[in-house]
């Protein structure tokens, strides 16, 4: 029988009345975790770390200490899914759990060592780079006593700069990082629902509603257009579709015309738990990964396996609603009618509300472009709805960003000694040239790049389609890379180099640090191809190497 790690959670709810994730197929990858703070049957704090897919979950019921000399136990309980990372709200009297949660700390962690094998010999030794929590931990599983079915673990706080034995961080810090509510003010009686007036909006008309609706469409740009009189939004990697409610009946149409009403799963229900009649919403239906990412690849996955509960629907415009035509409306009223319809749902919605920034375009789609999104939908706030592509929308694709291997340098002495960077990518176990760059440094920079690369020269280093006048270095530096695009045979286009990636040239570039490399930089280190052997089949992976590093970091970085 193949392994069910969300069994026996799915089994102790109720996911008709609890808005807690029912969850999606456990996938590798994350290194996320979270301490829940949570009031129920007895509070108590829940220590989730991201872990094969899902979850892997502790009761803590005293909460984590600060003090190494404290010995907190901690309870393992089931698996939890991942979608569970941000799951803040109050579970249902009479519910497994029942009572409100929030999440009281989130971050990163990083096992020191193979994981799997920590747990399985009872010994798990990571650390945190949360908002709360810093530094190494361990959890130590205890002998059960005879008839004992619980898992008792204990969690201890390790001796290092995160360490703190005066402090009591639970009293210090009570409220959510994510919300910055206490857990207090979630049992506070929800506000009545405003009563939503389509009709007092100018511009609005009463009438019957259409069966159809071209969507409206926007023009391409090379960047978002600058001003207040534009709201910007993310634009998402997913299908652009048309909601249509009419009573209990809704469809969902995409921009081609075609009805996925069905094909979309569990969609068309969280439709129905709207507070109106009639309702016409545009938006785009997105599958998501661990790190919240529209993407087109997971979207597709999961409509290919038929996932009944897995997309969501970003809602980004309201045409209609309980019969009014809305598209003479200024977009931004629209928009705030559209947030008070949603916001009146009942239960967990997958359709959520795709929020905007007046102005500053052009920093919203840089760091668009730094989080590695699509792109940036710019709309004039004052703008109606009108069916095909017009100038009042316009969309701009994020600006790309890389990590490449600096494999070589070419010299100039007008540039003072360093003309370009000469970038690489491992393609299996061969290293490929990928072009130069030669824009983005500053002169204290580019000083500190000719004196590292002169000393990691290496004449006997062979880089694939390396040009003559390359210098080989060895390939241990990466850099962040922003560029237009590739070309064909897998060059840098307009390649600007943004900064080194590698943890020792920042502890080098900052000796006045206490410490080298804090928690959270190790906790965090960008993994490039993670499972990518080093030195022969049978050596270690980059990912085991970058774990010991990090568990000897700071014996070693002093010298």
């Amino acid at each position: 029988m193949a392994r069910q790690p969300l069994r026996e959670y799915r089994a102790r709810r109720d996911f008709s009345r609890t808005s807690e994730p029912a969850g999606a197929a456990p996938a590798g990858g994350g290194a996320r975790f979270v301490v829940h703070k949570h009031q129920a049957t007895a509070d108590h704090y829940d220590l989730r770390l991201e872990l094969g897919g899902v979850l892997k979950s502790w009761a803590v019921p005293k909460g984590p200490s600060l003090n190494p000399a404290d010995r907190r136990l901690a309870i393992q309980t089931e698996d939890h899914p991942v979608e569970y990372i941000d799951f803040e709200a109050v579970i249902p009297e009479g519910e497994y759990g029942g009572g409100p949660m929030i999440v009281w700390d989130s971050g990163t962690w990083a096992p020191m060592g193979d994981a799997e094998a920590g747990l399985e010999a009872g010994e798990l030794k990571f650390r945190l780079a949360g908002e709360k929590l810093h530094g190494g931990w361990m959890l130590v599983r205890l002998k059960p006593r005879p008839g004992e079915k619980k898992r008792n673990w204990l969690l201890i706080k390790e001796k290092d700069a995160g360490a703190d034995p005066e402090r009591d961080i639970l009293s210090e810090r009570p409220e959510s990082v994510k919300s910055g509510r206490r857990i207090e003010e979630l049992r506070a009686p929800e506000p009545k629902a405003r009563r939503l007036r389509p009709g007092a909006l100018k511009g609005a008309v009463k009438g019957p509603g259409p069966e159809r609706l071209t969507p409206q469409l926007a023009t391409q740009v090379g960047e978002p257009p600058a001003g207040d009189e534009w709201l910007h939004e993310i634009k998402f990697d997913g299908y652009r579709t048309l909601a249509f409610r009419d009573g209990e009946a809704v469809r969902l149409i995409t921009r081609g015309g075609l009805d996925w009403t069905h094909r979309y799963g569990d969609l068309a229900d969280a439709f129905r738990t709207l507070p109106c009649r009639e309702a016409v919403v545009d938006g785009e239906v997105v599958a998501l990964d661990a790190g919240g990412v529209s993407r087109f690849s997971a979207l597709q996955e999961a409509l290919s396996r038929k996932a009944r509960n897995e997309l969501v629907f970003f809602a980004f415009d309201l045409v209609r609603l309980d019969g009014w035509n809305l598209a003479a409306v200024a977009l931004v009223e629209r928009k705030e009618l559209l947030r008070q319809l949603l916001a009146g749902a009942t239960g967990r919605s997958a359709i959520q509300f795709s929020d905007h920034v007046v102005g500053g375009g052009r920093d919203f789609h840089e760091q668009v472009s730094q989080m590695g999104l699509e792109g940036v939908v710019s709309k004039r706030v004052t703008a109606a709805y009108q069916a095909g592509r017009s100038k009042s929308w316009t969309k701009s694709k994020a600006k790309l960003y890389g990590d490449f291997v600096i494999v070589g340098y070419t010299a100039s002495e007008a540039a003072g000694g360093l003309g370009a960077l000469a970038m690489g990518e491992w393609v299996g176990d061969e290293l490929r040239y990928r072009g130069k760059v030669g824009t983005g440094f500053d002169a204290a920079m580019l000083g500190e790049l000719l004196g590292r690369l002169r000393g990691l020269e290496d004449p006997g280093l062979t880089v694939v389609g390396a040009p003559k006048d390359v210098r080989p270095v060895r390939p241990v530096l990466s850099a962040r890379i922003q560029y237009s695009n590739l070309t064909s045979d897998g060059a840098l286009r307009h390649g600007v180099f943004v900064g080194l990636r590698d943890v020792a040239v920042t502890a080098q570039a900052a000796p006045e640090r206490k410490r080298l490399v804090s928690e959270a930089d190790l906790a965090t280190v960008w993994v490039t191809n993670p499972t990518r052997r080093l030195f022969g089949r049978s050596g270690p992976t980059k990912l085991d190497v970058a774990v010991y590093y990090a568990a000897v970091g700071d014996f070693m970085l002093p010298h």
